[in-house]
């Protein structure tokens, strides 16, 4: 990350965080699947070590440290402050992933909810994940779907300093140049009108897979193809 665009993204965050904004219906939806693929992972074993790279004003990390041991990263200085006076039982820490002198081999799980679009150096950025977690260690990622904006009038929304959000495709290629994946999942269906999605998200399609009780065969092969609005992987180290 260069000094210019980490100045501006820690202006950019800093102002956003100290909104306090109310977390939102892609949020909850989002930290579900987070939460699914970390009780695979756990299997009731609490003596798991957790590390939430770009953890915001740390809600959602505090709810994770209510299990297991959870530590945190975020660039925004305000974010920190607030995260800190909230949820004591939480270590977290201001300033870039890329470049924060974390412990090698240190933790079980990392977990990188809606970051890797905002970074520059997206391989870079995987090699963190990679080296700070132990033999064995999972990565729980998410992203936003390149595919499913692309269909979408006005396209992606997001007007943050850094945007490179991934297809399908270019999401799985570079997280499996460093970790094997486990599963694939995309969420939140039926956005998108334009081209051929205007055809799969079409109101008579969704409603004649009601009608002949085939909405979890239709949500199944909709996730799993990629037409969800955002990516989530869970991927080992090996």
């Amino acid at each position: 990350m260069s000094k210019k665009s980490s100045r501006e993204q820690i202006a950019y965050y800093d102002a956003l965080w100290s909104k306090r904004l109310r977390m939102n219906y892609l949020q909850m939806r989002r930290s579900i699947k987070i939460l699914q693929y970390l009780s695979r992972i756990m299997h009731g074993n609490k003596q798991v070590r957790v590390l939430d790279l770009g953890c915001g004003d740390g809600r959602f990390t505090a709810f994770v440290g209510e299990f297991v041991t959870t530590d945190a990263i975020e660039l925004s200085e305000e974010a920190v402050k607030i995260a800190q006076q909230q949820h004591p039982h939480v270590r977290f820490f201001q300033g870039s992933a890329l470049e924060y002198p974390f412990e090698k081999g240190y933790y079980d799980v990392v977990i990188s909810q809606e970051v890797i679009e905002h970074i520059e150096d997206q391989d870079a950025y995987l090699r963190v994940c990679y080296e700070v977690l132990k033999p064995g260690g999972y990565l729980i990622m998410t992203t936003p779907n390149k595919k499913v904006f692309d269909h979408m009038e006005g396209g992606n929304w997001s007007d943050q300093p850094i945007e490179k959000i991934m297809s399908p495709k270019q999401f799985k290629r570079l997280v499996s140049s460093y970790f094997r994946l486990l599963k694939y999942d995309s969420i939140i269906l039926d956005f998108g009108k334009k081209g051929y999605f205007k055809w799969i998200n079409h109101r008579w399609v969704i409603g004649g897979c009601n009608k002949l009780g085939l909405w979890s065969v239709r949500e199944f092969l909709m996730s799993k193809f990629g037409f969800g609005m955002h990516q989530c992987i869970l991927g080992r180290k090996a």
